[in-house]
């Protein structure tokens, strides 16, 4: 006797199940399957400091793009990947690009369609399987590039959907273009010169 598999989870049941996880659980939809994971109320001063690098950086190059509306979202922002077999992230920083974007909204409470641009900051606590996952679910689902950042060596480590990985030292140039045009910016900025590696 065969078992009927379970239909998808709908965006609307991944939001009731989010309101109700217990303390402690990050909830993520990956093809229509939710995902527990251990959540991190708080961020480590480390991680909380490159962000705000990075995220200065991606609102400055933004104030001088003026070919579209862009909006950058940051801090786990919650972003629907994809509609067909639902895939909902938590995104900590991503460039949204596109007249949709104009104006803040928020019905739905997430970012509808993938970013441009995704840009993970790696934790201690990430695991390689919880990385690789989320950087095929964003390529997937058409995010141009996904920036993988290692605090702890200073590097950025770039992915395309066409193209094998780059690797970005801290004394080289990351270039974004051409999906963000004119973003071009040594990876030391993202990252203080008072961060020591580890010994």
């Amino acid at each position: 006797m065969s078992i009927a598999p379970m239909p998808p989870v709908t965006l609307d049941e991944f939001l009731r199940s989010e309101a109700e996880a217990p303390e402690g659980v990050t909830l993520e939809l990956i093809d229509g399957k939710l995902v527990e994971r251990p959540s991190m109320t708080t961020r480590g001063r480390l991680h909380a400091f490159v962000m705000s690098l990075l995220v200065y950086e991606l609102v400055r190059w933004s104030q001088s793009f003026h070919q579209k509306p862009v909006e950058i979202g940051s801090g786990e922002a919650r972003c629907r990947l994809t509609m067909e077999n639902d895939t909902i992230v938590g995104v900590d920083a991503g460039v949204w690009i596109g007249e949709q974007y104009a104006s803040p909204s928020n019905d739905p409470p997430l970012y509808e369609g993938p970013p441009v641009v995704a840009a993970e900051i790696l934790s201690p606590s990430d695991k390689n399987e919880y990385v690789d996952e989320k950087i095929a679910a964003y390529l997937a689902a058409g995010v141009h590039q996904v920036w993988i950042l290692d605090p702890m060596w200073r590097t950025v480590t770039v992915y395309r959907p066409d193209s094998k990985p780059a690797f970005y030292a801290e004394d080289d140039v990351l270039n974004a273009a051409p999906d963000l045009p004119g973003f071009s910016l040594p990876v030391s900025q993202f990252f203080s010169k008072y961060v020591k590696r580890p010994v």
